[in-house]
């Protein structure tokens, strides 16, 4: 069972975030202007989708690093 009480790593890192940004929104203008939706629409939701994953991927990230230090 997990340990619900353990310390996390809880710093961000901000060196990368206005490469994911705009990449994200890059991406999801693309896509919706190839879908002929309107680009800002998609570009808020490319950002929103982007920042999702690499939070996941960050958090993912920790807890195998902190699993790993136990053993």
């Amino acid at each position: 069972m997990k340990n619900l009480f353990k310390k996390q790593n809880t710093e961000m890192d901000f060196s990368s975030l206005s490469t994911i940004l705009t990449s994200g929104a890059a991406a999801g203008m693309v896509i919706a202007n190839h879908l002929g939706k309107n680009p800002q629409t998609g570009g808020i939701i490319g950002v929103g989708l982007s920042l999702l994953v690499t939070g996941l991927m960050t958090a993912l990230e920790d807890e195998t690093t902190s699993s790993n230090s136990k053993s």
